[in-house]
């Protein structure tokens, strides 16, 4: 898919189009939707132009990308009314870019398709997009129709929704902070039991899906940090914990007052962690021996990001194996996220 975003004065605001593109959108200039060649590489494809009070998008799409022209005008309309927000991320995303830095960049982008796709899957999965089109003339009627009907399912889609749309936020902020030389962190004493079951609300249903139960200690323990900076840490925790936890086991998270720090204790019986892999389960875009077998490899950055953000509070994490059990994928592992208890 091939897009361009024009201004009222007809200036590029951006696309994802190569020199070759620019001649087809000039010798089809008056053209609302047309079928074309691509001259890039001979393919068939959708042309649409659609303006709005701001700007002008022009969308071009492989056959097999709309498979109707129908579904064609739907993409090209909502892409198009879209265009503030998507401007308004690209801006977000170019504050924390800088040129010589663009391992970040990608990290940030890569986390939010994720996120984004997460998303539309989870609508998708209540109510197919070809069901929207079928019932365009009154797609409201519809939707209420299938809540009142499913709301359990309707209640998952929205739970997911608000739990990508929260880390959304949080990755704009705290990736931001961790681009900058020097970051400016808005530390404050936070109770942290709180603060973990902030984020582990959006996960409950995965994990009861797995029936995996959460244990944690009841306390009312303050540690001082970064709130949004830890959420992204906390995130990543429970992301990998949902996923290589072993199904009908218990999660266990104890919170341990030390003089000069609070200590959050992950317990788990999840994937074996080999010796070997201690060492280098934090490098960028590394997945374990288990879990890449099993195909269940995510990006590889959720690790380092975790130790990235409790060093940038003064903080740490520390990794201890338990022993492969006899024709077991599984071992009970330990993982502390020590935070500072004072400024």
């Amino acid at each position: 898919m091939k897009f361009f975003i024009f201004n009222s004065k007809g200036q590029i605001q951006f696309s994802n189009g190569n020199p070759a593109c620019f001649d087809c959108l000039n010798s089809s200039q008056e053209k609302v939707y047309c079928r074309i060649t691509c001259p890039d590489d001979s393919e068939d494809r959708r042309f649409g132009r659609k303006k709005t009070k701001d700007y002008s998008l022009c969308l071009c799409c492989r056959l097999n990308e709309t498979k109707t022209t129908k579904l064609f005008n739907e993409k090209l309309e909502m892409l198009a009314y879209s265009i503030p927000s998507m401007l308004e991320f690209k801006q977000e995303i170019e504050k924390t870019v800088q040129h010589n830095e663009l391992e970040k960049y990608t990290k940030i982008v890569h986390n939010l398709k994720t996120l984004n796709a997460q998303s539309i899957n989870a609508q998708y999965s209540f109510i197919p997009q070809d069901v929207f089109s079928e019932h365009y003339d009154n797609v409201l009627e519809f939707v209420t129709q299938q809540v009142q009907a499913r709301p359990k399912d309707a209640a998952i889609v929205i739970i997911r929704q608000a739990k990508n749309n929260a880390h959304m936020k949080t990755e704009f902020s705290s990736h931001e902070k961790m681009a900058m030389d020097k970051p400016v962190l808005l530390s404050k004493y936070h109770i942290v039991r709180t603060v973990v079951l902030n984020v582990y609300h959006s996960f409950d249903y995965d994990f009861k899906a797995k029936k995996v139960n959460l244990k944690i200690d009841n306390s009312d323990v303050k540690a001082y940090f970064d709130y949004e900076t830890i959420r992204l840490a906390l995130y990543h925790m429970f992301s990998n914990a949902v996923k290589y936890i072993c199904d009908n086991s218990i999660l266990s998270v104890r919170i341990i007052e030390a003089p000069e720090n609070v200590t959050l204790v992950f317990d788990m019986k999840s994937f074996y962690i080999a010796p070997d892999e201690k060492s280098i389960m934090f490098e960028d875009h590394y997945s374990g021996n288990i879990v890449t077998k099993k195909n269940l490899n995510g990006s590889g950055l959720g690790m380092g990001l975790i130790k990235k953000a409790l060093i940038l509070n003064g903080g740490k994490i520390e990794v201890y194996p338990g022993d492969k059990r006899h024709n077991s994928d599984y071992s009970q592992n330990v993982f502390k996220l020590i935070l500072p208890k004072h400024k």
